[in-house]
């Protein structure tokens, strides 16, 4: 079964975050899988716009926490897989010569999350919960949120949500600017082809020099920022393990 599924409709590509039975939980398999699927996106000069989201009931729950495989690394071996899985995933999404646009069917996580601040668009449906659990896990946000977050919604409601690792629902992430639009769950996939088809009527270099300028204009310190993740995260593995609390957010995640 492929950890990521990718659609062809007309000049949109769709990817489909496939693990539907664990809410879409990501692991090292599907950050590998959605870097690929990026980077076929990226190889199609005739695709005019991405969609991404999740099978089943969740767009992406966050990092899939059975798999530990810091444990068994060096510090040098947790940054080169950090930095060439997560992060990497953040810059082909971000480099894309394409609009991105997420579109949240469900929980959307600290991981799941952080893919969809990297998309251009969030369309979420109104039964999305969205949030960063990694301060109540003792983990670290990666994916550049720490930069995109606060330029989406604001430093103070940045920090609120990173702080108290609380889960918002569609209608209170509409109202921060977290995401642009929310739907019913019938219309989410209808609606965010209507967009993608409108942003495909336009001329292709206008809509990949617009979106390289203005991501240069607003993310002008995107590689300090993952940088500055990776050793944040790095380091919270060294930190006494907080193993009950992510069982206990494992198990209300698959509910």
């Amino acid at each position: 079964m492929s950890r990521v599924e990718i659609e062809r409709d007309g000049s949109i590509a769709v990817l489909r975050l496939n693990r539907p039975e664990v809410l879409n939980a990501i692991d090292q398999a599907m950050w590998a899988a959605l870097l690929d699927a990026t980077r076929t996106v990226a190889d199609d000069a005739s695709l005019r716009a991405c969609l991404l989201t999740g099978n089943g009931r969740g767009f992406c729950s966050g990092a899939d926490l059975r798999e530990t495989p810091w444990r068994n690394e060096a510090p040098n071996e947790s940054r080169a897989r950090i930095d060439g899985r997560n992060q990497q995933v953040a810059r082909e999404l971000i480099g894309l010569a394409v609009p991105v646009i997420a579109c949240i069917n469900g929980y959307a996580l600290g991981g799941g999350l952080e893919i969809a601040l990297a998309a251009d668009i969030r369309i979420a449906s109104r039964t999305a919960k969205v949030g960063f659990p990694e301060a109540a896990i003792g983990r670290f946000v990666t994916g550049g949120a720490s930069l995109l977050l606060p330029r989406t919604v604001g430093l103070s409601r940045a920090k609120r949500l990173l702080y108290t690792s609380e889960h918002i629902d569609a209608e209170q992430a509409l109202a921060i600017g977290l995401v642009d639009e929310v739907t019913e769950p019938a219309e989410l996939m209808p609606r965010a082809h209507a967009l993608a088809t409108q942003i495909s009527a336009c001329a292709p270099a206008s809509v990949s020099l617009m979106k390289r300028t203005l991501d240069r204009l607003s993310l002008p310190d995107l590689e300090t920022a993952l940088a500055m993740e990776t050793e944040a995260l790095v380091s919270m593995y060294s930190e006494p393990a907080i193993g009950e609390a992510r069982q206990a957010f494992a198990g209300r995640r698959q509910n």
